[in-house]
């Protein structure tokens, strides 16, 4: 009787010691393994959603970073006045770029959050950013009938510190209205300001890797550009899903009209440098920068020497960058057809 009653025991939990160790083997698993298996999260409590997000730490330089990339998922565009960063109850005032998103467009969003962290320390902590909106919406953005009410909006985020650093870059393209073409606006050689009536078409974020203090990244579609490399960096084909360089969308026959894509980042610097910065337009293009900031002053690198309609043809010039968190933007045009843009960050301090 005793071995039939064992027997019909086993019989009947069995089942549930088979669960019993499976959940006793993730566990262990989970407890005992590596933090790399921690994937970073971004999560917004309300209105811009948070894309993702990478802390990059330098033990040498003594300092860390956090840059997230956020979307405007609303109507009405928004402008990002003041953006601050909390890790371990210390808090950390920070920068995005572009400061003002239409509705679809990303940002990219930076704050220098003290010294090295270890490796092995998961960094957790909370973003909050002031902003305001236009609550008529982006038609009313240039006249007196934009009535703007300030918001707050916050998110938490949770990552594995990297000795890896990522550029991360936030994307737009955006299309001219027909019959508009390059030629109207000249003046953003001079000033990085995105036209209201211009339409949103897409919108993401990526980052590419730095190497030796060196920051690359290729706009480009194959065989348009000068050659297959440029400065060193293999030119690639221009992500698809993030522009629409190559598309229908740029009108070649008349009416004519442009197409407006930015690529945005804020980026700190640990030192004083002066860096290279290069270009291939096969369009129309120019890099801007400043002190990240309220009331801080663009300057842009080429004096619109490379805003004009051309084939592919090389720029190259410096800045110099004290330390700082900067905003830094790419504007490139493009009038008919594909054309490519390549841009090249070299000698930034890592």
């Amino acid at each position: 009787m005793r071995s039939q009653s064992s027997i019909e025991f086993l019989t009947t939990y069995s089942f549930l010691f088979l669960i019993l160790g499976v959940a006793v083997s993730v566990i262990i698993f989970v407890s005992g393994a590596p933090s790399s298996t921690i994937p970073a999260t971004c999560t917004s409590s309300g209105g811009p959603s948070c894309n993702l997000v990478q802390v990059y730490t330098n033990r040498s330089a003594g300092y860390t970073t956090v840059t997230f990339s956020i979307t405007n998922s609303q109507g009405v565009p928004v402008n990002v006045t003041n953006t601050i960063v909390t890790v371990r109850s210390s808090t950390y005032i920070g920068s995005c770029t572009p400061s003002l998103m239409f509705p679809g467009q990303s940002s990219t969003c930076a704050a220098s959050v003290g010294g090295f962290v270890s490796q092995t320390t998961l960094v957790q902590g909370f973003y909050l950013l002031n902003a305001q909106f236009c609550n008529s919406g982006v038609y009313n953005l240039s006249n007196s009938h934009c009535q703007y009410e300030l918001v707050q909006y916050s998110g938490s985020f949770t990552a594995e510190p990297s000795r890896q650093r990522n550029m991360l870059f936030s994307f737009a393209a955006t299309q001219a209205p027909q019959a508009l073409d390059l030629l109207q606006f000249s003046k953003i050689s001079t000033a990085p300001v995105q036209p209201s009536n211009f339409t949103t078409l897409q919108s993401g974020a990526t980052g590419p890797v730095i190497y030796g203090g060196t920051v690359s990244y290729a706009y480009a579609t194959p065989g348009t550009m000068l050659g297959t490399t440029y400065y060193g960096v293999v030119t690639q084909a221009y992500p698809s899903f993030l522009s629409s360089l190559g598309n229908p969308n740029v009108a070649c026959v008349s009416p004519y009209n442009s197409l407006l894509s930015v690529a945005s980042t804020t980026f700190y610097a640990s030192g004083t440098a002066t860096a290279h910065v290069n270009l291939e337009a096969g369009g129309a293009m120019e890099v801007f920068y400043k002190v990240a900031g309220i009331g801080t002053v663009w300057q842009n690198a080429f004096f619109g020497s490379a805003w004009k309609s051309q084939t592919p043809t090389a720029y190259t010039n410096t800045i110099s960058l004290s330390k700082n968190l900067y905003d830094i933007e790419v504007w490139w045009m493009n009038p008919c057809g594909s054309g490519g843009q390549v841009a090249q960050f070299t000698s930034l301090p890592t």
